[in-house]
């Protein structure tokens, strides 16, 4: 009976207890926990007594380490709740955080194939941006215990040492990759020179290849080649990255482009935005010395945000410790073996001039967009 009424106040009302202290409902905690089993993440007790018991102390455990997720707490504030002991619901937290990290690629991927990437880009060319495949930002979270060799390399904008992760969206608030963790003195043109997801726009086919219809400036329909990915103006002026213009007249086709980009680049700021409310152990703070614990802590975060869209309306391095590392610690994962090529002026110089003429080409198309409306 008690099963039976959580399902119902869980699954009608979003605000309910229930949905408030997991996040989600008991149905998709069930899935969770199916999944989880069916995979042998959780390994299968010895004992006759736990056994018996399985199934009903998995799913404690699983709502436990979202308990935690969910409002930061600590692991001692879980004992009274599930009858389970400190040291039980610590172990399996981090085994959650592995199992979970372990099937990153199930719900965090970008397109693998053209009918995934006519999906995703479908969406933005009804919205007058023909060929983007994505919005691209960077999200900084608090690391509240930043080792002391880290701090000023950690500490960037914000007045509090961070991690940044730089991370790709669709129009639907799916976060497609994640590219992290990265210290917070690092701004966004460093962080995207070595994303491998921005580097995929130009040498994968199926982004480079991809082709994409367009009104030029008479109204005539053209095609053009190569997905895009839209974005602030932090990053580099790249064909592969499109971001508004700066000190524009708003009356002008140029004015109209940018707000028309800023409001459909909000989308990320808004997956943001969900992730640290819905994920307040994002909100507070990174509470681990360990680099990698603070990554996994944030993939299964964008995991879990996956997994709960339909319910939508719409290795171990202690980095610091007054030790010196490589490169200075520009890099988490150690610094980079690829050199600049010797013509990287030259190269920065056709790439700006790429990203002025496509740019150019969909302010054109918005424009008779607006007038003729989407290219069937």
């Amino acid at each position: 009976m008690t099963r039976e009424l959580t399902h119902e106040l869980s699954a009608s009302d979003r605000y309910s207890q229930f949905r408030h202290f997991f996040r989600m409902p008991l149905w998709k905690v069930e899935e969770l926990t199916d999944l989880l089993i069916e995979r042998a993440y959780i390994p299968y007790p010895r004992s006759k007594s736990r056994q018996m018991e399985f199934r009903e102390r998995t799913e404690l455990l699983i709502m436990s380490s979202l308990y935690l997720l969910g409002t930061g707490s600590g692991f001692r504030s879980c004992q009274p709740l599930c009858s389970i002991s400190t040291s039980e619901v610590r172990k399996f937290f981090f085994l959650f955080l592995d199992a979970i990290c372990d099937m990153r690629s199930e719900q965090i991927s970008m397109p693998s194939n053209i009918t995934a990437y006519q999906r995703v880009e479908g969406m933005y060319s009804a919205n007058g941006l023909p060929g983007c495949c994505g919005s691209i930002d960077v999200v900084h979270v608090r690391w509240s215990n930043c080792p002391a060799g880290d701090y000023n390399r950690a500490k960037g904008k914000e007045s509090y040492p961070s991690l940044g992760f730089e991370c790709v969206t669709d129009f639907n608030r799916r976060i497609m990759s994640i590219y992290g963790p990265h210290f917070g003195s690092r701004n966004d043109m460093d962080i995207v020179k070595t994303d491998k997801s921005v580097a995929a726009m130009s040498k994968k086919s199926l982004f480079r290849d991809a082709r994409w219809k367009y009104y030029d400036q008479d109204g005539e329909v053209r095609t053009n080649r190569g997905a895009y990915l839209i974005c602030d103006n932090g990053y580099l002026r790249w064909p592969t990255t499109i971001c508004p213009f700066t000190r524009v007249d708003v009356g002008s086709a140029q004015g109209y482009f940018t707000t028309h980009l800023e409001g459909i680049r909000k989308d990320v700021e808004c997956t943001f935005g969900i992730l640290k409310k819905r994920w307040r152990i994002l909100n507070n703070g990174f509470f681990y010395r360990q680099v990698k614990v603070c990554e996994k802590i944030f993939v299964t975060c964008c995991w879990l945000h996956n997994f709960l869209l339909d319910l939508m309306d719409r290795t171990n391095i202690n980095l610091g410790r007054g030790a010196p590392i490589g490169n200075d610690g520009l890099w988490l994962s150690g610094p980079s073996d690829s050199e600049p090529p010797a013509d990287e002026g030259k190269n920065d110089r056709i790439l700006s001039e790429q990203f002025s003429h496509r740019r150019a080409q969909l302010v054109h198309h918005l424009h008779m967009f607006r007038r003729m409306g989407a290219i069937e």
